[in-house]
């Protein structure tokens, strides 16, 4: 037991930086740092408050036909699904890819000691994706209704249990997926394109599987003489997708009961089930998938003959660092995931909503409210500009050096060179997203030649400056001191900031556009965007060439 208490207080001050908070708070350093981010958290409430006034009306809907669980069942399969994404991508690099691991191999400790302690320390992590989502199901629901004590006290005990299950799904899927994936020299570009289909195939499935339930209630002939009778049956038969979504959803929506606490019973010892069966796993698979991430092999390479060559050839130092960020992005999979994986699969869902919609489907809607291409073209354009935000490639280019980042200040590359180098990476990345929206699309409109362009070329266009805004953020706070690349980027304080920033930018370019859009031609509106663009990406130009060459100059 004092084995795995160690560990996890070690994880945790490892994870989450707790020391150097507190010395940064006791010696009153980087107080513009606590500034900044206090900021970036006001920045998003706005649009925070605006989501939840939509949830507040999705519950009135269901409150109107007696379905008000559904509402609560929405709240539970949105965050436990996105724990378990996310989650498959924070344990692959939590578990296999993080510095520590090197030092508690060796050591007399079970593996099971070692999962144990890093699934505790990722839990804690996942509250922070879960809460901002379950929190306004639960108080919507639990005021409007006027639930009395009970109510909280379940929704409490669902809350500190809400990401076991997920969190344990993902851990024991990735872990057989690393053992049996541990072989050859490619291992690792195995790994990535294996984890990219099957994050694919399984957001698939899950729309599918909603779509077939959906259309079996709505067809039935006793329908809506059922919908009267029961008022959990949107839950009972939607919930089938994922059932501890069910189960939390019905503790709620029947505290008054036994009902409710037979499933909050489920839910519980579900999860504590299911931990013990990873932590039992741990044992047999953990190390399996493990070797080979630890060790550098010696004969890498030995007997092959080198192409002297390209030793002679001259590359253009901006072009050789975009090469180098994109082989740093697609040779470790945790970046390759997150940074690639975001702007390909968000594309792709709307395809898969659209193809399991059937009559309710995206493109029958556009086809019965006869909308423009060019306003389709155009919201294509926002969604290409915000994935050069979502990607995080911009506001973790320094961070990813981390303790190799005095390289860069050492190397005889013009600070024009480095901006340039930096953000063709970031482009080249946007090109598969943009490749993916366009095939995407196949499935919802037909575009003509003229939009498809625009799309490609203004998408690009307003990819630079959420690039630059993610650059700039990054140079002036660097989280250099990482012991695991998941913290690069997603514990990376830079990648929320940045978002917070470009979402004030883009929102300030969606808000002119919807003011002048009935006032002026598509084409005009196109021109003032791509010139608002340019000059911001000018600007922000000269604004990274000063910050940069300050940063180089002063970090340590």
């Amino acid at each position: 037991m004092n084995k795995i208490l160690s560990l996890i207080k070690t994880d945790f001050n490892t994870t989450f930086g707790l020391s150097s908070i507190a010395y940064s708070i006791k010696n009153k350093k980087n107080r513009w740092q606590l500034i900044l981010f206090g900021i970036a958290m006001l920045s998003l409430i706005p649009s925070y408050i605006l989501i939840v006034k939509s949830l507040s009306g999705m519950y009135d809907i269901y409150a109107q036909i007696g379905q008000k669980s559904m509402f609560l069942l929405t709240g539970f399969l949105a965050s436990q699904i996105l724990v378990f994404i996310f989650g498959l991508l924070y344990v692959m690099s939590k578990y296999y890819f993080s510095n520590d691991l090197a030092h508690l191999v060796p050591l007399p400790i079970k593996p099971s000691y070692i999962i144990g302690s890093k699934f505790v320390t990722l839990m804690v992590s996942e509250y922070l994706t879960s809460l901002p989502i379950i929190l306004p199901f639960i108080i919507i629901y639990g005021t409007k209704n006027g639930e009395g004590p009970l109510y909280w006290i379940y929704s409490l005990l669902l809350i500190i249990f809400l990401p076991i299950i997920p969190l344990v799904l993902a851990s024991i899927v990735v872990m057989i997926f690393m053992k049996y994936t541990n072989i050859g020299a490619r291992k690792d570009l195995i790994r990535t394109v294996t984890a990219i289909l099957f994050l694919i195939a399984m957001i698939y499935i899950q729309l599918q599987i909603q779509t077939i339930a959906q259309k079996s209630l709505v067809q039935g002939s006793d329908f809506l003489v059922n919908l009267i009778k029961d008022s959990n049956l949107l839950v009972k038969k939607l919930g089938v997708s994922f059932p501890p979504s069910q189960w939390a959803a019905l503790t709620l929506a029947n505290t008054s009961n036994l009902i409710g606490i037979i499933n909050l019973l489920t839910f519980i010892g579900v999860a504590i089930i299911t931990f013990i069966l990873m932590i039992f796993l741990s044992e047999y698979l953990f190390f399996d998938g493990l070797i080979g991430n630890i060790e550098v092999s010696a004969s890498k390479g030995r007997g092959k003959k080198i192409d002297t060559s390209d030793l002679s050839r001259e590359t253009k130092p901006y072009v050789a660092l975009a090469k180098k960020e994109l082989i740093m992005l697609f040779k470790t999979p945790v970046y390759l995931l997150n940074a690639v994986g975001g702007v390909i699969i968000f594309p792709l869902i709307l395809a898969f909503t659209n193809i399991s919609g059937g009559d309710e489907s995206l493109s029958k809607t556009i086809e019965m409210l006869s909308v423009d291409m060019g306003y389709i073209a155009l919201a294509c354009i926002g969604f290409i500009s915000a994935l050069g935000l979502i990607n995080n490639i911009g506001s973790t280019t320094f961070s990813r050096e981390g303790k190799c980042f005095w390289i860069q200040r050492t190397l005889p590359i013009r600070i024009e060179d480095q901006i340039l180098g930096r953000l063709l990476s970031s482009l080249a990345v946007q090109v598969l997203g943009i490749l993916a929206l366009l095939v995407s699309l196949l499935f919802i409109v037909k575009l003509d030649l003229l939009s498809i362009i625009l799309i490609i070329v203004m998408g690009l266009l307003g990819s630079i400056p959420t690039t630059q805004i993610g650059m700039a953020i990054d140079i002036l706070r660097p989280m250099l001191d990482w012991d695991n690349p998941q913290r690069a980027m997603k514990q990376n304080l830079n990648v929320l900031i940045s978002l917070a920033v470009g979402a004030l930018y883009l929102g300030g370019l969606v808000f002119l556009t919807i003011k002048i859009i009935d006032k002026f031609y598509l084409s005009f509106i196109y021109g003032l965007i791509a010139v608002i663009f340019i000059l911001s990406s000018i600007i922000l130009f000269k604004v990274l060439k000063v910050l940069i060459s300050k940063q180089f100059e002063q970090l340590e």
